[in-house]
This record gives structure tokens, sequence and C-alpha cells, in this order.
């Protein structure tokens, strides 16, 4: 217990002197019975009140002062504090201590060993980053500071005091400088009045202003630049972040892919169409793919699925030019060269009425490899529906003693997908081809071409070849044969096929009969080819490139989603003739005409990027801190276990001496390096088992004193209330009330001493009395 009282007891006070009152009382009493003199009667008294007092164990209480270290932070974020003053800093200790012993200390990134030279402005101590730590022994610490450094684990009570000109210090600084895709982009923050933001090594290298606030600017950087820089002009008391610098990406050494028979424009890899790799990883090494005037038929489906993933997934760039051989004239509808092209080979609206007719007599029961041919000639017809004009209307069906539709009335792209041919038609009976033929002359009655496909072994009788002939031609029908065996009445079949416009196709293997279907079917399509010159402009990003005339030329339409980039007129009616457009990861540009070598080149630096591996999401931040994380998934699978690294090179050449730092994994395919940004201008690579993943520039950093500038509340806080301390604001102008730790005495050997003193003392007086 303290107050009242300059010491506490282990049992309550008040019972205690309750005890040592009556103990008085009782001894008075009994002494004047025994006639004791009064001396020797208080002096037994008061000894008794000590002895009670000692039985109750008495401390004393008192503050244990000390020496009180006076910290003031001479780091460089603190340039223009009012305690710089030294005779501001002198009046604010003795406002703030009065007469209590301290010690005042100067700091950085250290205590200094001397003091700072007797000037009225206190300089700075040199220092790229504060360190606090107080001094050993010190009973509190009065802390002059912004409170910008890492706080210690342990301390004396600090009592931090607030500089009123720290609050809201005027700075300018370039926070942070990125250089990706070709662009630089700077980070500005201004707390102070308008700067000036110079950028070298732009195309753009005017001067652009800085207001207060946080400001970001864009520019793209100059080709021919080796570094790239943004400095403010002069105008705060922190010059030392008002410039970040960066060296340039050197130019991407791209691998451009040629794939076509005309020579290539320059320095590229050169394919023919079959020599495409089916290896996905090998797409990797190539920024644009350029099909020149390629047809579908010669690409394999394998290779084609590859173009596919290294747009889509990769984020490749492709190059599709027209020609005699491409879109519609390559058989490009239904592939994956018509999925990821921005021109539709083929018309948005219906031009063609298309007719799939299979043989379904009972010859076709009849087993081939194990499956019947009515099997493998249904199968043939199902294959090529994907690859008509998804707007063309289609009917498709079968023939025996008569004809039976499986479908009638709907367009291709309602046709995919449904379930051909019906369950319950089976092969049987004789072959009436000729009146199935006249069946279906008869029924049509719309305008417009019809292409008929048909598939028979040709074992029918036709009386009157000229009747059919006639009704097929009336009604604007062109009838193409898949001859599968050689029938009696393939010879008339060959001329009616010849005289309305079609084609014959005969093949004996059942294998190959839907070869022979896709080959009537490019056979039968329109081959959409202009012959004539097409004068071509271009427009939008394309629009410098200069106008030229196109010959052979392709009839293409504009996918809904992409955007014209080149047009050209067919006489007086305008036709597109380029587009362009991202298509999952990637881009790819579409002209349906061969611009020449030397447009091919430009549009490749258009056109071209560095692909990357799709399993690998890696996120950069090149501050303060520079930090890489990576997220590793392969479709829904986390890939776990990988060795990531990070390269630091200060050269542009990743053979020079790099400085390899491996990734740890920190969850579930998700892998993350933090470490302080380098302090000049430095490339950093992304590998993963010594696959280059990702590379960018990041820029030389100045000192972590110089990231930030101004009282740092929330730490000065945070040390106040973790070290028992407080906070001292700029209007206390009263001694601080430290809170000293208390120091305990016990007092009991010393009540009982002079307790059985006194009542010596007492005893001795009555004797000597008596």
């Amino acid at each position: 217990m303290t107050g009242l009282f300059p010491f506490s007891l282990t049992a309550p006070l008040y019972l205690m002197l309750a005890l040592a009152g009556a103990a008085i009382v009782a001894g008075i009493i009994a002494f004047r019975r025994l006639a004791l003199p009064a001396t020797a009667l208080w002096l037994c008294g008061f000894g008794m009140a000590f002895l009670c007092l000692a039985s109750g164990r008495p401390v004393w209480q008192r503050p244990a002062a000390g020496e009180v270290a006076v910290m003031v932070d001479l780091s460089p974020s603190t340039r223009t504090a009012d305690f710089r003053n030294r005779a501001a800093l002198d009046r604010r200790i003795a406002a703030l201590l009065g007469k209590v012993p301290h010690r005042v200390y100067f700091f950085a990134d250290g205590i200094a060993r001397q003091g700072p030279p007797a000037r009225d402005v206190l300089p700075d101590i040199p220092a790229e980053r504060t360190v606090f730590a107080p001094p050993a022994g010190a009973a509190a610490v009065v802390l002059f500071s912004d409170g910008r450094f890492e706080l210690p684990a342990a301390a004396p009570p600090m009592y931090v005091v607030i500089d009123p000109l720290l609050e809201s210090p005027a700075d300018a600084a370039v926070t942070s400088l990125q250089v990706r895709g070709g662009d630089v982009i700077v980070d500005v923050n201004n707390t102070g009045s308008p700067r000036r933001l110079v950028l070298d090594g732009t195309k753009n290298p005017a001067p652009a202003g800085a207001p207060a606030g946080s400001y970001l600017l864009s520019r793209a950087v100059d080709p021919a630049a080796s570094r790239v820089s943004a400095s403010l002009s002069p105008g705060d008391a922190w010059p030392e972040n008002d410039q970040l610098a960066a060296l340039a990406p050197p130019a991407v050494q791209r691998q451009n892919w040629w794939v076509g028979s005309s020579p290539p424009p320059g320095d590229w890899r050169v394919f023919s169409p079959g020599q495409l790799p089916a290896d996905g990883a090998a797409y990797l090494s190539a920024s644009v793919i350029v099909l020149q005037n390629v047809a579908a038929t010669d690409i394999g489906a394998l290779q084609q699925q590859r173009l596919g993933q290294y747009v889509r997934d990769l984020g490749g760039g492709v190059i599709i030019l027209g020609g005699d051989h491409a879109f519609a004239a390559g058989a490009y509808p239904g592939t994956e060269l018509e999925a990821i092209s921005p021109l539709s080979s083929t018309a948005p609206r219906p031009t063609t009425h298309w007719i799939l007719l299979a043989d379904s007599s009972g010859s076709m029961n009849e087993m081939h490899g194990g499956i019947s041919l009515w099997r493998q000639a249904t199968d043939a017809i199902v294959k090529v529906i994907p690859h008509l004009p998804p707007a063309d209307s289609l009917s498709t069906g079968n023939f025996a003693e008569a004809l039976t539709w499986w479908t009638t009335g709907k367009t291709v792209r309602e046709t995919i997908g449904m379930s051909l041919p019906p369950a319950n038609i089976t092969p049987h009976g004789p072959t009436n081809l000729e009146q199935s033929l006249l069946d279906i002359a008869k029924g049509l009655e719309e305008a417009g071409p019809k292409q008929l496909l048909l598939i028979t072994d040709a074992n029918a009788e036709i009386k009157n070849p000229p009747a059919l002939e006639a009704a097929l031609r009336k009604k604007n029908i062109h009838l193409h044969l898949l001859a599968i065996e050689n029938g009696t009445a393939l010879p008339v079949l060959r001329r009616i096929v010849r005289n309305t416009g079609g084609a014959v196709v005969k093949e004996l293997d059942p294998q190959k009969w839907a070869q022979g279907v896709q080959q009537l079917m490019r056979e039968a399509s329109p081959k959409l080819l202009g012959s004539d010159p097409l004068a071509v402009h271009f427009e939008g990003e394309l629009s410098t490139l200069p106008a030229l005339q196109a010959m052979p030329w392709n009839r293409t339409w504009v996918k809904g989603s992409a955007a014209e980039v080149a047009g050209g007129t067919d006489g007086d009616k305008p036709v597109p003739a380029g587009a362009r457009w991202n298509i999952g990861e990637g881009r790819v540009l579409a002209l349906a005409f061969d611009p020449g070598p030397a447009t091919v080149e430009k549009l490749a630096g258009v056109m071209g990027r560095p692909p990357h591996d799709p399993r690998y999401r890696v996120t950069w931040e090149t501050a303060a801190v520079l930090r890489v994380s990576i997220d590793a998934v392969d479709g829904k699978q986390y890939l776990n276990g990988q060795s990531p690294r990070l390269e630091l090179s200060q050269e542009a050449d990743t053979s020079s001496a790099v400085s390899a730092h491996d990734i740890p994994q920190t969850g579930p395919g998700h892998y993350e390096l933090k470490m302080p940004a380098p302090r000049t201008p430095t490339f950093a690579a992304l590998r993963i088992d010594g696959h280059l993943i990702e590379r960018i520039a990041v820029a030389g950093r100045y000192a972590p004193e110089f990231d930030a500038v101004g009282n740092d509340h929330d730490a000065m806080h945070q040390l106040a209330l973790q070290t028992d301390g407080q906070l001292i604001h700029p209007r206390q102008i009263w001694p601080i009330d430290f809170r000293w730790p208390v120091k305990l005495m016990d007092m009991t050997s010393l009540f009982a001493g002079m307790g059985a003193l006194l009542m010596a003392v007492g005893l001795g007086w009555w004797k000597m009395r008596a």
C-alpha cells in the first residue's frame, strides 16, 4: 500500500495499527496498577506497538529513479525536424525533463560514437537505414525521431516526442519505375508543390508535370535507348528519392516462323505445313507464326490443335495470309484455322442448300474390317457436317426402296451435335436411286444453288437419264458422287454429275470414304476467290501501311468481335480484307490477300510477342522490396515440388555473372520470394528447371532511408505502448511524469528490533525507579 503510508503490510494495515493501539492501552492500565513510572509505561507501550507492526511484515516502497537516455535521430529522413535546431532541442529537453538526470545520445544507423559538432543546426549522420538500439542501463528513453525504423525486441519505457515539423513534410519522390512490354511506367508521390518530371530513354522526351498527390505516367521506350530514367526537378530536402533508373530491356530476339511456299521476308525459321511441330513446348520459342496461303488440308489435325493452343494458352501471335489455298479456297470451315481466324471463310447468311444422301440398300449390311458398310457410310456423312458453312441449310437422309429424311429445314449449325442417323434406320431392300433423286428434285422449291453429295454403290437402274438430269438442273441441283463400287449405273451417273456441274470420287476402301466425302464437299464449296485486282487500304493500328493492289484475294467476312484493319473496293462495292482480334492469351491477324514480304515484316513487328508457359502465372513487385510470386497450376492440378530460381544480373547477357536465389514454396502450387530491391539497375530472370519463364528490368533503388519521410504514427504509438511509455505531443510543455519502477525494502527486522529495544529500555527504567 502506498500513498498515505510509505510502507505496506502483508496483513491489513489498519488491523495492525488497531492491535498496536490496544497494546499501548493495555500497557498503560497494567503499569498504572503496578504504579509504574509514566516514562517506563510509555516506552513499553511503544515497544509492544512496534512488535505488533513487525508481525505484519512491513515493506518500504520507494521509486527506483535512474538516468534517462535522450536519443536524438539524426538520420537523413529527419532532415527538416524542429529538434535539428540545437537551441530548440535544448529547450525541449529542459521543459520535458527538468532536473531529472539524463544523457543525450545521437543516432542514425546506430548510436554515434561522437556527438555532432557544435552548430546551430544538427547535421545528418549518413545512414542508408535507421537502426534504433537504446543504450544498456537506461531507466527510460526520451526519443526524438520520426519512428521510421525497425522496432527493437525489448526496450525500457519509451517516451516518444512527436516533432511538429515532421507531421506533413513536403517531399516529392519517384516511388517506382517499371519497364513493361516496351513502355515505362513511372509512379510519383508528391506532398509538396508541383514539380517537373523528366524522362530519358523514351520516344517522347518532353518533360511532364508532377502535381501534388499520387501521379502515374506511361511512355513508350525508345528502342535505341540502353537506359530509362525518371527524375524530378529540385524542390525539397530529400533529393535522394527524386530519381530512379532502369536498364532498357534489349530488343527481344524473336524467332519468327514462316509456313508457306513463298520465301520469307527475312531471317525466319521456315516450315512446310506438314513440318509444324506436334510438341506443344516447341511453340514457346516462336513469337509470331505466319501462315502464307496455306490450306487446312495441308496441316494435320494435331498441328492445328497446337496452333490453337499457341494462341489461346501461350499468348503467341499468328498472321494468316490469303491466296488461292486459304480461307474458303483452303477448306478452312470447320477447322481450327477457321476457329482462330478473325475473318470468316463463309457468309453469315445462307447461300447454299446441302443435301447429304447415303445408300441404305441391303448390300450395305456387309461387313468390312468388323464394321458394316452402312456404318462407315453414315460416319462419313456425319464427319463432313462440321466443315460445311454454319449458316447454310442442310438436309440429310438415306435411300433404298424409298427416300427417308433424317433432318430437313435446319441449318448446319443446328444440325451439328444431333445424333445421326436415327437409330431406327437399317439397310434393307433394293436400290431405287432414280426415283429417290426425282423425289428430291420435286420436293425442293427454294431458289439458289443446291449441292447433293451422294454415297452409293451405283448398283441401280436409271431408266430415263435425260429426264433425271433435266429435273436436277431445273432445280439448280449439282450432283456429286462418291462411288463405293463399280455398279451398273456408274457410267450414267458420271454423265449426270458432269452435266449438273458436280464431281465424282471413286473410293472402294471404306476406311477412306470420309476423306472422299470431304473431297466432294471441297469441290462443291464456292472458292470465293477474286481474280480481279482489289484496291486495299489499311485501317486502325495498321493505318500507316501504304495502300496496295491485291490479286488474288479471298471473299471473307469480319467476325462479330473482331476489328477490321483492312478494306478493299471491288468495283464500287466495299469488301472487308483484314481483321484482328485477341483470342485467349494471344492475338491473330488475318488478311484476305498476301501483302508482300516488306509489309509482312512490319506486321510481324506489330503481332509478335514472346509466348509464355500457361502453367505459370508470375507476379512481380518492384518498389522498395523486390517480390516475385508464382502460381503453378496445370489445369486443375497444383504443380508442387518445382525448383524456381530468381537470377539477378547487371548485364543484358545472361551468360554474365548472376546472383541466383531459390524461390521457396509457400503453399499449394505457390512460390514466393521477397528481398530488398537492388541498389543498381538490374535484370531479373525467373527460371524453372533451367527454362526461362519471364525476364524483367528492375530499377536501381535509392536507400531505404528515403522510401518515406515524416512521422510514422503507427510505429511511434506501438513503441510507446509495448514499453509502457507514452507519446509526448507538441503541446505538452510540462515535465514528463516518469513512471519509475518501485523498489521494495523489508522492514520486519527493523520494527522487531525497535520494539524489543523499547521494551527493554522501559523495563530497565522501571527497575531503576523502583
